[in-house]
C-alpha cells in the first residue's frame, strides 16, 4: 500500500469514526455528563469552541510542514520517531498540546460563570456571585497551583481587596477567595492573609453548582468536547502532514535525515525542495 493510499485510509476512517456524533449530538451528551440544564450546555460547547477548539484550528492553519523542522528533530529522533508521519503526529501533538494550555483556563473561567450565573466585575475578579444568604462571594480564578507567581498572586489578592472595599462600604457581607480550577486538593486560608481562603479544585466546583462531584463530570464531558477539536483540525492536520511528507520524506516513507537537518529557509517552499 502507498504512503498516499494509507494516508485515503486513514482520512476514511477518521470521517467514519467522527460521523456518528454530529455536533447537534454533543450538546446533549454535555449535559448527561454534566448534570445541568441544556441552556447551560449549550453555552459550555459554544465557548469551548469559541475558545480551544477555534483558536487551535487557526494555529493550524498558519503552520505548514516546513515548520515542523524548526522545532529540535532531535527531540523525537531520540525517542524512536524513523517515519515522517510518527515525527510529524508527534511535533503536531506538541504543538497542539501547547495550544490547548494555552486556552484551556479561559475556557474553565466560561464554565465557572456559566454554571453559577456569576458575572464578572470590571475590579479584575473573574467571578463574583451573592449567595441566598446575602454574602457576596469574589473568587480570582487560577487554572493550576503552579501557574501563578509571586507577582500575579499578588495582583489577584489586590483585585479582590479592590472589588470587596466599595461593597463593604455599603456594609454588604462579602468573602474573598483564590480558587484553583484544577489540581488543588486542600482549601487553606493564605498565610500572607487570612482572609483570603484558597480553595481546593473539588471544594470549588462542588461549592458553585452544587454537585459534589462536577469537576470529574467535566473531565467525562471533555472527552465529547474533544470531537469539537478533532473536527477542526483534521483537513489542517492532513494538509501538514502532507506537506511534511514532501518536504522531509523518502520513497518509503521515513524520515530523510540530511532534509531534517537542512530544512529550507524558503516559507513559501509549499512541499518543494529547494534544488541544490
Amino acid at each position: 500500500m502507498t504512503v498516499e493510499e494509507q494516508d485515503a485510509l486513514q482520512t476514511n476512517l477518521f470521517e467514519d469514526l467522527l460521523a456518528p456524533i454530529p455536533r447537534k449530538a454533543i450538546v446533549p451528551a454535555v449535559e448527561a455528563a454534566l448534570g445541568i440544564p441544556r441552556r447551560k450546555s449549550e453555552r459550555i460547547v459554544d465557548a469551548f469552541d469559541d475558545f480551544v477548539a477555534k483558536p487551535l484550528e487557526a494555529n493550524l492553519k498558519r503552520l505548514s510542514g516546513r515548520d515542523l523542522a524548526l522545532r529540535n528533530p532531535m527531540i523525537y529522533t531520540v525517542r524512536g520517531a524513523e517515519t515522517v508521519d510518527e515525527w510529524a503526529d508527534r511535533v503536531l501533538a506538541d504543538k497542539e498540546t501547547s495550544a490547548i494550555e494555552a486556552h484551556i483556563g479561559t475556557f474553565l473561567e466560561e464554565v465557572a460563570r456559566i454554571v453559577s450565573e456569576g458575572i464578572k466585575p470590571g475590579s479584575g475578579v473573574d467571578l463574583q456571585l451573592v449567595g441566598d444568604d446575602g454574602v457576596t462571594r469574589l473568587y480570582a480564578l487560577q487554572s493550576a497551583p503552579n501557574t501563578k507567581n509571586a507577582g500575579g498572586r499578588r495582583s489577584d489578592i489586590e483585585a479582590l481587596k479592590r472589588a470587596a472595599r466599595p461593597l463593604r462600604g455599603h456594609r454588604q457581607p462579602v468573602e474573598m477567595y483564590i480558587a484553583v480550577l484544577s489540581g488543588r486538593a486542600r482549601s487553606a486560608a493564605l498565610r500572607s492573609d487570612p482572609d483570603i481562603t484558597v480553595l481546593a479544585s473539588d471544594e470549588f466546583w462542588a461549592t458553585i453548582t452544587g454537585i459534589q462531584d462536577f469537576r470529574v463530570r467535566l473531565l467525562r464531558a471533555s472527552t465529547v468536547l474533544a470531537w469539537l477539536v478533532r473536527r477542526r483540525s483534521a483537513d489542517e492536520v492532513k494538509r501538514i502532514r502532507s506537506e511534511a511528507r514532501a518536504l522531509y520524506g523518502d520513497s518509503d516513507g521515513r524520515l530523510d535525515l540530511e532534509a531534517l537537518a537542512h530544512p529550507p529557509r524558503n516559507p513559501r517552499a509549499n512541499g518543494r525542495r529547494p534544488s541544490s
